[in-house]
């Protein structure tokens, strides 16, 4: 569950990240509620909107539609794992990529993410 001292937290830590660009993975369940959460995202990034594997995810593209309506902007995908695939190929080393949301989706994007910054790492030294 997003709790809103959280949220708040982590659109700061967001902010005083370096980065040229923010890219924003984003999926959530369905019993939650989708406004109160979206209306603090930064609107400045891209959004890459996604269900996670389980019966509770909200759709990605309603999730999208919703998002569009607080200014949010992005494309949804079918899957957690074509999310991230893509904002990966949209990034450069000085972007940064935020996945989160739901537990699920950042459980569901771990995996490949592990793979993904052993290669960046090597490619920063």
């Amino acid at each position: 569950m997003i709790k809103i001292a959280f949220l708040k937290t982590l659109c700061m830590q967001i902010k005083t990240t370096p980065h040229k660009k923010l890219h924003i993975v984003f999926g959530m369940v369905n019993d939650k509620d989708t406004g109160k959460i979206l209306k603090m995202l930064p609107q400045k990034a891209q959004y890459y909107f996604c269900k996670a594997d389980i019966p509770r995810a909200l759709e990605a593209k309603e999730l999208a539609k919703q998002a569009f309506k607080y200014g949010l902007k992005g494309k949804s995908y079918s899957s957690v794992k074509n999310a991230v695939r893509v904002a990966r190929t949209k990034t450069s080393l000085s972007d940064l990529i935020y996945i989160g949301g739901s537990t699920f989706v950042v459980a569901e994007a771990l995996p490949s993410s592990k793979k993904f910054m052993a290669k960046v790492s090597t490619l920063k030294k």
